[in-house]
């Protein structure tokens, strides 16, 4: 079999309703590296040993949200010429310290992020995620989400996260969920994304969208994002594409 060419793209977006964007991607390496920009965009098609992915949502309002989603793909750059696979547990474990220590900081005012990752190397993929940001994978028509969300609901309906980067270690220990590692095949799409995607666009939509299997990963990841504007941008969104060719 030949060499499966990757692409991807990424695209951050403060959204219609929010003045801040808390969202922060990570692709091999590159990320958004000044935390008060509002909309970015990146694309790569350089070959790699290994590829690394990934979206995190901040929260904690104010800057905080955004600092602690900088602080995640900021050290997540740390460890993008090692074998995260292997040394994904050191990387939760210091992201998590390093946002415990902006915690303090900060007075204890409490901040953190999500965490949606994706691995590719030696055509093979593992998906990792702490929250509710989320890897999508398609395949030939078919939409499997292989990350798993971190939530409960509470009396009022309302999702709250169970798990996020920057919950002190005596509070709990934070566990990553860790998907099945699975071969790839030409014509394979993968989507990280903040739930700036997800709670403004349908599976079917996405799917729609994905569909269009001629688009290179920049239009897609651009598709993608202007959907949630059309429907009402309520959020910041991120969104990362990789497309397997």
């Amino acid at each position: 079999m030949s060499k499966l060419k990757i692409e991807a793209a990424a695209i951050t977006h403060v959204g219609s309703v929010r003045n801040n964007n808390e969202d922060n991607y990570f692709v091999n390496g590159r990320y958004k590296s000044d935390s008060s920009v509002n909309t970015e965009a990146f694309a790569d098609k350089n070959d790699h040993t290994s590829y690394t992915y990934a979206v995190c949502d901040g929260m904690g309002g104010e800057s905080y949200g955004e600092l602690a989603s900088l602080i995640a793909v900021a050290t997540l750059a740390k460890y993008q010429k090692t074998n995260i696979r292997k040394t994904i547990a050191d990387y939760i474990r210091n992201a998590n310290d390093f946002i415990c220590d902006l915690i303090r900081k900060n007075n204890k005012r409490r901040s953190g992020t999500t965490i949606a990752l994706l691995n590719i190397q030696n055509g093979t993929a593992i998906a990792y995620n702490i929250g509710d940001s989320r890897v999508y994978f398609y395949r030939k028509g078919m939409l499997f989400l292989v990350s798993q969300d971190h939530v409960y609901t509470d009396e009022n309906s309302k999702n709250k996260l169970t798990q996020y980067l920057g919950i002190f270690p005596s509070e709990m220990n934070i566990e990553p969920y860790v998907s099945d590692e699975f071969k790839l095949k030409k014509g394979d799409v993968f989507v990280l994304c903040s739930d700036g995607l997800t709670d403004m666009v349908t599976d079917d939509e996405l799917v729609d969208i994905l569909s269009e299997e001629k688009d290179p990963a920049t239009v897609t990841v651009k598709k993608l994002a202007g959907k949630s504007q059309d429907k009402g941008g309520r959020d910041n969104v991120t969104v990362v594409v990789v497309k397997i060719n």
